[in-house]
């Protein structure tokens, strides 16, 4: 996993910890081949039935599903809450995530009656780095439907869609015809737009000194 924690952290700069539990749930791996980012999608009986691969070089960003991935089980997370969020690529997903971790424990630390670091402020911060966990998200692997329309199948508990695309003219398009769809079945759904190209775009722009980057408090 050398060269994919190097990648994940360094390059696209990921949470830490988000990232091992994706690791951890055997959701992600480097291939032994080309040393490929490899992000799995299972059924709802734990089987995988997709696998998109990530190029880790820079130079050469390869990026494609496994021959006879299924898209409506692509890369996803089951949450318990009733919200669900939809990217076009597993990295956004994950530089969404890291981006509103991030943003509520500096709520937690900057509150003005907690200014010394004890124990309850250190409890309190355990639970807000797993806040995220609560929320179910997926990735398209592409700007399809399918896997948000089978988290829903999967997940009734979910009420509310957050659609999260590229700010490109087909991630836009994508989101607009996807709430569409979802207007006409009565489901409650947002439209979130990064404030550059894609999500990555916004965390690592925002550790390099650009205004922090969150559209929708977790």
């Amino acid at each position: 996993m050398s060269r994919v924690f190097s990648y994940l952290l360094l390059t696209r700069g990921i949470d830490k910890d988000v990232l091992y539990e994706f690791v951890r749930k055997e959701m992600l791996y480097e291939s032994a081949d080309f040393h490929n980012a490899v992000f799995v999608g299972y059924d709802s009986s734990g089987k995988p039935r997709h696998a998109h691969k990530r190029g880790t070089v820079m130079s050469n960003p390869y990026k494609g599903n496994v021959a006879g991935s299924q898209p409506e089980f692509s890369f996803h997370w089951h949450g318990t809450s009733d919200k669900i969020f939809l990217f076009e690529a597993p990295i956004d997903m994950l530089s969404y995530i890291s981006m509103q971790k991030a943003k509520d424990l500096q709520k937690v630390l900057t509150r003005e009656n907690e200014l010394k670091y004890n124990k309850t402020l250190e409890r309190e911060l355990a639970v807000v780095a797993c806040r995220w966990e609560e929320h179910s998200y997926a990735t398209s692997c592409s700007v399809s439907d399918r896997v948000l329309f089978q988290c829903l199948k999967d997940n009734p508990n979910i009420k509310n869609v957050y659609l999260c695309f590229d700010n490109d003219e087909a991630g836009q398009t994508a989101n607009k015809r996807i709430a569409d769809k979802l207007n006409k079945l009565n489901i409650q759904n947002e439209i979130l737009i990064p404030t550059h190209k894609d999500w990555n775009e916004d965390l690592t722009l925002s550790e390099k000194g650009d205004e922090r980057i969150c559209h929708q408090v977790l």
